[in-house]
């Protein structure tokens, strides 16, 4: 579909820095998806809730020193 817009050009050039696209065509269909992707996260993250946890600060400390160290990819 062929749409004519006016876009602010400083905002399209930021766009296409974060995205790390070239043409507009690109950078305007992967910001449609990221925007997309945003809300769909947004709404798992929502649907996941939270977890009630009835510790204190010093079990909390506890449990974070007992987890496997991260490493590094």
């Amino acid at each position: 579909m062929k749409t004519t817009i006016d876009i602010d050009q400083n905002l399209l050039r930021q766009a296409q820095k974060a995205l790390g696209t070239n043409s507009i065509k690109g950078t305007v269909e992967g910001s449609l998806r990221s925007v997309i992707q945003h809300r769909q996260l947004r709404e798992f993250a929502d649907a996941l809730g939270t977890i009630p946890l009835d510790l204190t600060t010093a079990e909390l400390r506890q449990q974070r020193r007992k987890r496997t160290p991260h490493v590094s990819r």
